[in-house]
């Protein structure tokens, strides 16, 4: 055979070799390196975030304090299920604050080194703050109450942080006022035949759940096409207040103005619908045959009035169902669950009618009592 050509056929066999030889490196490098897998990448992921021990887990809460009795409900309810998953009473550490101090109590906490963090009422201002705060100390959150906003729930979904939230919507709470509204029709609602019901609306001026609720209500009725009113459009008419005294006040000056026009009145928390029950039994109005009352946030006293048929509805904040989710969120980042544990965790409110009042009420009844023993044993502690 020709030498070139054998020269040739030689050069070509450690061509391939070399190639062969320089992919099989390549190959293995990629095993090491880039080439990891998805689940891999999940697993190395995972293995950054310590698992923390129940018994040395440190729970930190800060939360914005309001009026309502849901707060109260569904802290207790967590700190009860963490307590029996074996984390100690005394590693969970509970700070009640004003909104404007919220930021400052998340901080302190953050400081102090806890394991996870809980952050309860705090609003797309402060949040944003708070979740920075915790993700440079590697601190996972879990926001409860009402919602840090949709801008700010997006960005953790973005970044693929540790931060997740339970609560409920605003707007699948109107939606059911509204429905509920829409069932009545005309027939049940507008009490003076007039053809369409008069509504009168009781704003807190806080920028509050309920007030939030009230204007979504008033919108979802209008896309339904239901025939209605708003009496209290006019700015000068508009009602914002918290108490009970002024609420019954301002129902009587109503009741005056509108005459047999007003057939419904919206309530942004419970305590104005008990002043609005007041002040139409005060004016020998009869609560279901004249006038209609929608209160919400299921303060007991409302519940029992609920029960009696006085006040037609108000909304029942989930605490039971929240409170499951938050405590199984705070245990799984205890064991190192990255961002997929769950960013969103959504209850829907109860709409709570004569047909379903004394259920709730015997629950929000139990918790009371779970409520007053604790303070007792504490008291008794303290004395001790």
């Amino acid at each position: 055979m020709n030498r070139k050509i054998i020269a040739m056929i030689l050069t070509g066999i450690i061509c391939v070799l070399l190639i062969t030889g320089c992919s099989s490196k390549t190959e293995d490098k990629d095993v090491s390196g880039s080439g990891t897998t998805q689940e891999e990448k999940k697993e190395e992921k995972k293995e950054e975030n310590p698992v923390i021990l129940p018994a040395d887990a440190q729970i930190g809460i800060a939360y914005a304090e309001d009026n309502s009795e849901f707060t109260s409900f569904f802290l207790n309810k967590v700190q009860a299920n963490l307590v029996s998953a074996g984390i100690p009473e005394d590693n969970i550490r509970k700070t009640g604050c004003s909104a404007e101090e919220l930021a400052d109590s998340a901080r302190t906490l953050i400081s102090s080194g806890c394991s996870v963090l809980m952050v309860g009422n705090a609003d797309e201002n402060n949040a944003p703050g708070i979740t920075d705060a915790a993700v440079k100390a590697g601190i996972p959150v879990l926001y409860f109450g009402t919602s840090p906003g949709e801008k700010e729930v997006a960005r953790w979904k973005d970044k693929d942080w540790r931060i997740a939230s339970v609560g409920s919507t605003f707007a699948q709470s109107a939606a059911k006022r509204a429905e509920l509204i829409e069932s009545l029709g005309l027939e049940k609602a507008d009490f003076d035949e007039d053809g369409e019901i008069g509504i009168a609306v009781l704003y807190t001026g806080e920028e509050k759940a309920g007030d939030q609720i009230n204007a979504d209500t008033l919108k979802k009725l209008e896309e339904l096409g239901v025939s209605f009113t708003e009496l209290t459009a006019d700015e000068e008419d508009a009602y914002r207040g918290t108490d009970l005294e002024s609420s019954m006040e301002q129902v009587v000056e109503w009741m005056s103005d509108y005459g047999k026009e007003l057939d419904l009145i919206l309530c942004a928390d419970d305590t104005q619908a008990l002043g609005a029950l007041n002040g139409i039994s005060d004016e020998k109005r009869r609560v279901g045959h004249d006038v209609l009352i929608m209160g919400f946030d299921a303060h007991t006293e409302s519940l029992e009035e609920a029960a009696a048929g006085n006040i037609y509805s108000t909304f029942f904040n989930d605490f039971m169902d929240q409170s499951q989710n938050a405590s199984n969120t705070v245990l799984a980042f205890l064991k190192g669950a990255g961002a997929d544990q769950g960013t969103e965790m959504i209850s829907d409110y109860v709409s709570v009618t004569v047909d379903n009042a004394q259920e709730i009420l015997d629950i929000a009844k139990k918790m009371q009592e779970s409520d007053q023993d604790s303070e007792d044993i504490e008291e008794r502690e303290d004395e001790q």
